[in-house]
């Protein structure tokens, strides 16, 4: 069973997703991304349509895996670790804003993501033998 603070950090992180979702909406990262960009070109589509599909995957399968993960005991641990891999991820909005000297859409909410992640990641570590 997952521990009660892993629990929380999930749903905390949960919210921070959406969070983070409308600031990259507001901020306009779809047509700041090199990757948003390069994809959407890709697949012939406009990028904002490739952003938009690509995160309403994304919004969908973050709350049912984090109901999954909280109910569920088989494939958990190795769940929790794949999951936890979105505090590294969404570390390039910060390192992309230090590396051009000012903001870059989704930063200020990515600064959270490696608190977060620390919270997270030490968590996991001290539950690894009651999962």
């Amino acid at each position: 069973m997952i521990a009660k603070k892993l629990k929380i950090i999930l749903i905390l992180t949960l919210g921070l997703v959406y969070l983070h979702g409308l600031e990259e909406f507001l901020s306009g990262f779809p047509f700041n991304d090199p990757w948003m960009v390069f994809f959407g070109n890709l697949v012939e589509t406009k990028t904002q349509v490739f952003y938009w599909t690509f995160h309403a995957m994304w919004w969908i399968l973050v709350p049912v895996g984090v109901i999954l993960l909280i109910g569920n005991r088989r494939w958990i641990h190795a769940l929790l670790v794949l999951f936890g891999i979105i505090y590294v991820i969404e570390l390039h909005h910060v390192i992309k804003g230090v590396l051009s000297g000012g903001y870059y859409p989704g930063m200020i909410t990515g600064m959270i993501y490696p608190i977060l992640g620390f919270f997270y990641w030490k968590e996991l570590w001290n539950s690894r033998s009651t999962l």
